[in-house]
C-alpha cells in the first residue's frame, strides 16, 4: 500500500511546493533554497518507491523504511498546508482592508512565525537520512508496470445486468415458494446459502423486484444485517423504510408501536441480507418481535448467508443452496463486462484468452465481473496474456477463495490516485450506502484528486471519473440513479470490503461500542468511531495520534472540545442527537476541508468556522434547531459545496457572491438589502445540480432578475423559482417582469415555478422555434411543476417536450380550459424526437406521471384532434384532484396503470376511463353525479387489482350489472367508504378468489352483506342492519374490523376463524354482547371501543397468545374478566369505562406487560386505583399513560418504583398542583406528557428534574397555570426544564387519539 499512498502524497507535496514557488513565498520569506531541496528529495525518493513496495513483503527493514518515509511525507504535507492557509488568511484579510500592496513583501515577513521555516529545514534533514538509507537497502529506480489509461476516455459504468446469468431457475424456484398457497405460516423463513461471491444478494434482489412478488405482498423491506445482528437496529431500519418520519428512534418499544401501526393487516416480505449471527437467542428475540407486530399468515423472510449454521437456526423452509456457475456462464458475465459498449472488439484471440481467464473464476460470478471490468480497459493482446499468465492463479486455494482475483484487480487500477481513492473507502462499514457526491468531496478533502495545469477539468470531474472506473471494475456495485438518470449511490460487496480493509489496515481504524484502553495506532490516519449511546468518549489514541488523523467519522459520539485535538484533520463528519454544540474554537482546525454535520441538535455554528479558509465542503443535514449559518461565511473563498436544508435555514449570510468557487448551493433566499439580493447568484458561475430560489418578491424587475445570470449556468439541472405564499396579492406586481429575467440554460432537467402572481408566463417559457411550437429551449427537461400560479389563464405548450417524464400542475385558479395549445400551440408539426413509427406526431412522448390538482375553475380539458397526433403513449400514473367544475376530459391513455380522482364530476370521470384497458389501480373519492361505474369498465380492465371508492354521495351501485363481477379475476382489494346512497353489495363477490381485502365503511344504507369469499384475509364491515353475515366460511380471514354499525345488536359466531389474528370492534352503540372467542387460537390483538351498551366482555382465559388488549369508551361496562392467564400480553389499555370500579384481577401475572393505558373509570373513587400489582423486577413496565378525573390530587404511589419507565403521561388529575419529587427516581424516563391538569403549578424540584438524565421531551397541554410558569426565559419553572431538548406547550391536535392508538 505504501507505494500508491506515498505516490499520491508526494504528488500533492510537489504541487504545494510549486504553488508556494509561484506565489514567490520562498523568496519573500527566505527559504527558496529549502523548497528546492524538498522538491529534489521528493523526486529522487519517488523513483525507488515501486521497488520498495515489491520488497517490503519479504524485507522488514524496507517495510520500516516506507513507514518512516510516509510519516515524514505527512508531516511535510501538514507544514506546507499551514503555509497555504497563511496565504489564504492574508488574502482574506487583504480583501477586507482593500489593500493593494503585496502581503508577501519583506515588510510583512515578521507576521509569519520563523519556526515554520525551521520545520521545512527539519523535514529536509529527515528526508536526507531517508535518502541515505536507499543505498543501504539496495533500492533501485524502477517504473510501475501497470499501464495507465487516459481519464479523459469516456466510461459508462452502468452496463448490462450480467449479474443474473445462470440464476433464472434459482429466482423462479424461490418466487414460487413465496407465492405458493401452502405458504401459510405467520412467518416463513427461506435461507439462500452459498459461498462468498456466488450471487446470494443478487438472487434476493431479483426475487424482491419480481412482478409476481410485488403483487403478492403488501409491503417489502430490505435490511443489510452483516456482522452486527442488533435486533433494535434491524427493527429501526425496517421502520425507517416504512415511515420516513420515524427516523432516529432509539426506544425499542416506540419502534415496535410504529411498526405495528405500519404493518397491521398487511402481508410483508423482509430480506435480511448477509446474516452471520449464529446466536439462536438473538434470532428468537427478533422473531418474537416480528410476531408481536403482525400475526397475519403468509409473511416471509428471505435470509442470505454463507453459513449453514445460520440457515439451520432461522429456516422454516429448506435452504436454497447456490451452486457454482458453469464455465460458459462465467464467460458470458466476463464478456459483457470486458467488451462493454463494444469499446474493444471481440477478436478470436481475445475471446480465446478471455475464455481461459473466465475459466479461472471457478464458477464465481463476482470474480467474473471483477476480472471482466479490469480487462475492459486493456486493449492489447499482450496485456490480456499478462493476466492469463499471472502468478495470482497459483495462490487461489480453498482458503483464499477469490480474494487473489480481487487483489489483482486492485493492483491493475491505472493510477496511484485511483488506488488511494479506493483504499479510502475502508472508512465505511460493511453494507454502507456510499453517496457518490459526498465520497468525491471526501477524496478531494484528502488531496487525492489533482488536475494538471493543462487540464480544464474540475477536481470533482476527476473524482466522478474515478468513481465510474471503480464501478466499471465492479469494485463498486448496486448503483442507484436519481430522477435525472445520474448515478448517486452505490455499495461494496462484502468481499471487496474485506479487500479494502486489508489494503488500508495500517492507516484506518474502526471503533464501536466499548472502546477499551489505549491502542498502538502510531500510523493511523483515518478513524471511524461509533457508539450506541450518548456518552462522551475518550478516544484510545494519544494526543499525538489524534493530531495525526486526517479523516474522522463520529457517529453518536460527543467529544466536545476534544474535537480540537484533531489539529490536522481534513475531513470531519459528525452525526447523532447527542451533539448539541460545536467547540467555539473550531476555527483552529486550519487544515479542515470538509465538515459534515448530520442529525444533530446543534442550534448554532460558531462564527469561528469562518476562519477555516481551506474549507471546501460544508454539509448540514437534518439539524432541526439550526436556523442560521455563520455570518462571515463569505470569508471561505475556497468553499465549493454548501449542502443545506431549506426547511430549517431561513436566511443565508451576506455576500454569498464572494464564494466564486461554489458549485453546490441548493437554495438561495433573496433578501432586500445589499449583499442579500439575487445579484449574488450572478457571480457563482460554477453552480451545478439543484438550485431553488426563494422570496422572489424581493426582486425588483427583469434587469435585476438577469443579474442572477441563470442562462449562463449550464450545469444547473434542477431549478426552483419560488415566490412567498403569504405575500399580499392586491394591486400590481412585478412577477411577470422578474420571471422574464430568470431565463435558465437549455440544459435544464427539472423546473418548478411556485406562487408566481403574474397573468402570463415569460417568452422563454412560451417561445417557439417554428418546428415544435412551445418551450423552444428545453429538450432535456424531465420534470415540470407549476404550483399556485393563480392569475395565469393558460398553461404553456408542453406536448412536444421529447424528454418530459413528470408533469405537475396545481392551484391555477384562473385556468378554465386546457385546450389544444397545451399539446401544440402552433403549426402541429413535430420534431424528429417526437414522431411515431408511422411518422405521425406523438405528443407527450415520454410522459409517465401527470398530476392535475386544485384547479378549482377548470371546466374543460380538451382532447387533441386526430390531426394533431397521438398523445400520452407512455403515461402510467394520472391523478386529478380538486377539479370540481371539470366536465370535459380526454380519453386516450393507452398505457395507464394507476388512476386517482378526488373531487371531480362524474361526466369527466366517465370520459377519462371510457377507453381504458390497462388499469391496475383505481382510487376515486368525492365524485359527484356518479351513480355507478361504467358498465364495461371491469370488462375492459381485467388486470385491475385495487379498487377504492370513497365519499361518492350519488353512488347507488358499484356496477349496473351483477354478471360482470366474475370476470374480475385479478381484483385483490375492494374498498367502499362513505357512500350513503349505496344500499346493496354484489352477491358475486364470493366468487372473486383473488380478493384478499374487502372494506365497507360508513355506508349507512347498506342493509345486508353478500356471502364472503373463503379466500378473504382482511375484512372491514360497517352496515345499518341488526345482524352481520355469517363469517364461519372465511377460513383465511386474518384481520376483522366491525365498526360504525348503529343498529347492530350482536355479532355472529366467529368460531372456525382459526387464522384470525386481529379483531377490532368500535362505534357499535347498541351492541350488547360479544360472542365467545375461545376457538380463535391465533388471536393476538383485541380492541373494543365506543360500544356504549356493552355490559360484558367474554372470558379471556383461553387466549395465551393475546399480546394486545384495549378497551375504551364502553360506558356501561361493569367488569373486565380475569386476565391472569394472558401471559403473552404486552399492551393493555382500559379507559373511559365509567362504571368500572377498579383494574381487572391478574395484573400481577402479566410478566411481559410493557405498555399500560389506564384510567378515566369510576369517578366516585377518591384516589386512582392501586398499581402495586404490576411491580416486579423482571420485564418492567416501559410505557404508562394515566387518565384521571377532576377530583384527583395525587398520583399512584407505586409509580416511584417504575424505574424502567421510558414514557409517562399524566392527564386529568384536576386537583393536583405539583408533581412529587420522587418522579426524579425514574432514571430511564425519556418522554413526559402532562395534559389537562388545570391546577398544576409546580414541577419536581430542580435537583429531582436533573436526575432525569435521559429526559429529552416534555409536553404540557391545557395546564394554564403550569404553562405560564414554564414560559421560556421568564417562567418560574423554566430553569428546571431549560436543559430539556424538546419542550412544547399548548400543543394542537387530538393527542389522546394519537397516543392511545400508538
Amino acid at each position: 500500500m505504501a507505494d500508491f499512498v506515498l505516490s499520491v502524497v508526494a504528488k500533492g507535496l510537489m504541487g504545494k511546493v510549486m504553488s508556494l514557488a509561484s506565489e514567490h513565498i520562498g523568496s519573500a520569506w527566505g527559504f527558496k533554497e529549502e523548497l528546492g531541496k524538498l522538491e529534489d528529495s521528493l523526486t529522487k525518493i519517488q523513483a525507488v518507491l515501486h521497488d520498495a513496495e515489491k520488497r517490503q513483503v519479504s524485507d522488514e527493514s524496507v517495510k520500516i523504511w516506507l513507514l518512516q518515509l510516509k510519516d515524514v511525507a505527512y508531516k511535510a504535507d501538514n507544514v506546507l498546508d499551514k503555509f497555504g492557509y497563511e496565504i489564504l488568511r492574508r488574502k482574506v484579510e487583504s480583501q477586507k482592508r482593500k489593500k493593494v500592496r503585496s502581503f508577501f513583501s519583506t515588510s510583512n515577513r515578521i507576521v509569519f512565525p520563523f519556526k515554520m521555516v525551521n520545520k521545512i529545514k527539519s523535514i529536509n534533514q529527515s528526508l536526507d537520512r531517508i535518502k541515505d538509507d536507499v543505498a543501504l537497502l539496495g533500492l533501485i529506480e524502477s517504473l510501475n508496470p501497470i499501464p495507465k489509461i487516459s481519464l479523459d476516455r469516456e466510461t459508462d459504468s452502468f452496463i448490462g445486468d450480467s449479474e443474473v446469468v445462470g440464476r433464472g431457475d434459482d429466482v423462479l424456484k424461490i418466487v414460487n415458494l413465496l407465492i405458493s398457497a401452502n405458504n401459510q405460516r405467520v412467518i416463513s423463513v427461506i435461507p439462500i446459502v452459498g459461498m462468498a461471491g456466488l450471487g446470494k444478494t443478487t438472487i434476493a434482489k431479483q426475487v424482491y423486484n419480481h412482478e409476481l412478488v410485488k403483487k403478492h405482498f403488501d409491503v417489502q423491506m430490505w435490511v443489510c444485517v452483516s456482522d452486527n445482528f442488533d435486533v433494535k437496529r434491524i427493527l429501526r431500519e425496517i421502520l425507517e423504510i416504512l415511515d420516513n418520519n420515524c427516523c432516529g428512534l432509539e426506544n425499542k418499544n416506540a419502534i415496535l408501536h410504529h411498526l405495528q401501526e405500519n404493518l397491521q393487516g398487511k402481508r410483508y416480505l423482509l430480506i435480511l441480507d448477509d446474516v452471520w449471527n449464529e446466536d439462536g437467542e438473538k434470532w428468537d428475540n427478533l422473531r418474537s418481535s416480528l410476531l408481536g407486530i403482525n400475526q397475519n399468515n403468509g409473511n416471509n423472510i428471505i435470509v442470505t448467508t454463507r453459513s449453514d449454521n445460520v440457515a439451520q437456526i432461522m429456516e422454516t423452509s429448506p435452504s436454497h443452496k447456490l451452486e457454482k456457475l458453469l464455465e460458459d456462464e462465467c464467460w458470458l458475465i466476463f464478456k459483457e463486462k470486458a467488451f462493454a459498449n463494444e469499446r474493444i472488439p471481440v477478436t478470436p484471440d481475445l475471446e480465446d484468452i478471455g475464455r481461459k481467464i473466465a475459466k479461472r473464476c471457478g464458477g464465481n460470478p463476482l470474480a467474473a465481473r471483477v476480472l471482466g471490468g479490469m480487462m475492459r480497459f486493456k486493449e492489447d493482446k499482450s496485456e490480456w496474456l499478462l493476466i492469463q499468465n499471472s502468478k495470482t492463479w497459483d495462490s487461489m486455494g480453498d482458503n483464499n477463495g477469490i480474494f487473489p482475483i480481487l487483489k489483482l484487480s486492485f493492483d491493475h487500477l491505472p493510477t496511484p490516485s485511483l488506488k488511494q481513492c479506493f483504499a479510502y473507502c475502508s472508512i465505511f462499514p460493511k453494507d454502507f450506502v456510499i453517496e457518490k457526491k459526498l465520497l468525491v468531496q471526501h477524496w478531494m478533502a484528502e488531496g487525492f484528486l489533482q488536475t494538471s495545469k493543462r487540464s480544464f477539468s474540475m477536481i470533482e470531474d476527476i473524482g466522478n471519473k474515478y468513481f465510474d472506473l471503480l464501478l466499471a471494475n465492479s469494485l463498486f456495485q448496486d448503483p442507484e440513479k436519481d430522477f435525472c438518470g445520474d448515478i448517486t449511490r452505490c455499495k461494496m460487496h462484502d468481499l471487496v470490503h474485506d479487500l479494502v480493509l486489508s489494503i488500508s489496515k495500517v492507516e484506518t481504524l474502526h471503533l464501536e461500542g466499548n472502546l477499551g484502553d489505549d491502542i498502538d495506532a502510531s500510523h493511523i490516519r483515518r478513524l471511524s468511531l461509533k457508539s450506541n449511546d450518548h456518552t462522551t468518549y475518550a478516544i484510545p489514541l494519544s494526543k499525538d495520534g489524534m493530531g495525526r488523523l486526517r479523516t474522522v467519522f463520529l457517529n453518536r459520539v460527543n467529544l466536545g472540545d476534544k474535537l480540537l485535538e484533531f489539529k490536522c484533520v481534513r475531513g470531519l463528519s459528525l452525526s447523532g442527537s447527542c451533539i448539541k454544540e460545536l467547540p467555539k474554537s473550531i476555527g483552529k482546525l486550519r487544515h479542515l476541508r470538509l465538515l459534515h454535520i448530520k442529525d444533530t441538535n446543534i442550534k448554532l455554528i460558531p462564527n469561528s468556522v469562518s476562519m477555516l479558509y481551506n474549507l471546501q465542503t460544508l454539509v448540514i443535514k437534518d439539524c432541526h434547531f439550526l436556523k442560521v449559518l455563520p455570518k462571515n461565511l463569505q470569508n471561505l473563498i475556497n468553499l465549493r459545496h454548501i449542502d443545506i436544508d431549506h426547511c430549517y435555514i431561513n436566511q443565508l449570510p451576506i455576500n454569498m457572491g464572494q464564494l466564486t468557487c461554489l458549485q453546490t448551493l441548493p437554495l438561495f433566499i433573496v433578501g432586500q438589502d445589499v449583499g442579500y439580493r439575487i445579484e449574488e447568484l450572478g457571480c457563482l458561475s460554477q453552480l451545478r445540480g439543484k438550485v431553488y430560489i426563494y422570496n422572489l418578491e424581493h426582486v425588483r424587475d427583469k434587469e435585476e432578475g438577469k443579474t442572477a445570470n441563470l442562462v449562463e449556468k449550464p450545469k444547473v439541472h434542477k431549478l426552483g423559482l419560488h415566490w412567498s405564499s403569504w405575500r399580499k396579492r392586491e394591486g400590481n406586481n412585478n412577477d411577470e417582469d422578474v420571471l422574464e429575467g430568470l431565463q435558465p440554460h437549455s440544459n435544464l432537467k427539472s423546473l418548478k415555478i411556485e406562487y408566481f402572481n403574474g397573468e402570463k408566463f415569460p417568452s422563454w417559457l412560451l417561445g417557439s422555434d417554428n418546428i415544435r411550437g412551445g418551450l423552444l429551449l428545453f429538450n432535456h427537461l424531465l420534470e415540470f411543476c407549476l404550483s399556485y400560479c393563480k392569475k395565469c389563464e393558460k398553461i404553456p405548450t408542453l406536448g412536444h417536450l421529447p424528454s418530459l417524464k413528470v408533469l405537475r400542475i396545481g392551484g391555477m385558479d384562473n385556468v378554465r380550459c386546457i385546450g389544444t395549445e397545451f399539446y401544440n400551440g402552433y403549426n402541429g408539426e413535430g420534431s424528429s424526437n417526437s414522431r411515431g413509427a408511422s411518422g405521425s406526431t406523438v405528443l407527450f412522448p415520454a410522459l409517465e406521471t401527470f398530476v392535475l390538482s386544485s384547479m378549482h375553475n377548470l371546466v374543460e380539458w380538451t382532447e387533441p384532434t386526430a390531426e394533431i397526433g397521438m398523445i400520452f403513449p407512455r403515461l402510467e400514473y394520472l391523478k386529478v384532484l380538486d377539479c370540481e367544475k371539470l366536465i370535459g376530459a380526454p380519453c386516450h391513455f393507452p398505457s395507464l396503470k394507476e388512476l386517482s380522482f378526488y373531487k371531480i364530476r362524474g361526466p369527466a370521470f366517465e370520459k377519462i376511463i371510457s377507453e381504458l384497458t390497462t388499469l391496475t389501480s383505481l382510487k376515486i373519492s368525492e365524485i359527484s353525479e356518479l351513480a355507478c361505474l361504467p358498465e364495461h369498465f371491469l370488462q375492459k380492465n381485467r388486470n385491475l387489482m385495487d379498487l377504492r371508492i370513497g365519499e361518492c354521495a350519488d353512488l347507488e351501485s358499484i356496477l349496473p350489472h351483477e354478471r360482470v363481477w366474475p370476470i374480475c379475476t385479478s381484483l385483490r382489494s375492494l374498498s367502499i367508504n362513505g357512500c350513503d346512497k349505496l344500499s346493496t353489495l354484489p352477491d358475486a363477490l364470493h366468487n372473486l378468489h383473488c380478493l384478499e381485502k374487502f372494506e365497507v365503511n360508513c355506508c349507512r344504507n347498506v342493509r345486508s352483506f353478500p356471502s364472503i369469499s373463503s379466500f378473504l384475509q382482511n375484512l372491514l364491515i360497517s352496515c345499518s342492519d341488526e345482524v352481520l353475515p355469517v363469517l364461519q366460511s372465511c377460513m383465511s380471514l386474518q384481520n376483522l374490523i366491525i365498526c360504525n354499525c348503529p343498529h347492530l345488536i350482536s355479532i355472529p359466531d366467529l368460531r372456525n376463524l382459526h387464522s384470525l389474528t386481529y379483531l377490532e370492534i368500535y362505534s357499535c352503540p347498541n351492541l350488547i354482547s360479544i360472542p365467545d372467542l375461545k376457538e380463535l387460537p391465533s388471536l393476538t390483538q383485541l380492541e373494543i371501543r365506543d360500544c356504549s351498551n356493552l355490559i360484558l366482555i367474554p372470558d379471556l382465559k383461553e387466549y395465551p397468545s393475546l399480546t394486545q388488549l384495549k378497551i375504551s369508551g364502553c360506558s356501561n361496562l361493569i367488569s373486565i374478566p380475569d386476565i391472569r392467564e394472558l401471559h403473552s400480553l404486552t399492551h393493555l389499555g382500559i379507559r373511559q369505562c365509567q362504571k368500572l370500579r377498579g383494574v381487572p384481577d391478574g395484573l400481577d401475572c402479566l410478566t411481559h406487560l410493557k405498555c399500560l393505558w389506564i384510567g378515566d373509570i369510576c369517578k366516585e373513587l377518591n384516589s386512582f386505583p392501586s398499581l402495586n400489582s404490576i411491580l416486579r423486577p423482571h420485564a418492567p413496565l416501559q410505557r404508562l399513560h394515566l387518565y384521571g378525573w377532576n377530583s384527583l390530587n395525587s398520583l399512584p404511589e407505586a409509580i416511584k418504583y417504575f424505574t424502567a419507565l421510558q414514557i409517562l403521561e399524566i392527564s386529568k388529575f384536576g386537583e393536583m398542583n405539583s408533581l412529587p419529587d420522587w418522579l426524579g427516581n425514574l432514571s430511564s424516563l425519556q418522554t413526559l406528557y402532562i395534559y389537562n391538569c388545570k391546577n398544576m403549578m409546580y414541577l419536581p424540584t430542580t435537583q429531582a428534574m436533573r436526575r432525569l438524565i435521559k429526559l429529552e421531551k416534555l409536553e404540557i397541554w391545557k395546564c394554564p397555570k403550569l404553562e405560564k410558569r414554564c414560559a421560556e426565559g421568564s417562567g418560574a419553572e423554566w430553569s428546571k426544564i431549560a436543559h430539556i431538548l424538546y419542550f412544547s406547550s399548548n400543543v394542537w391536535g387530538d393527542h389522546f387519539h394519537r397516543i392511545y392508538n400508538n
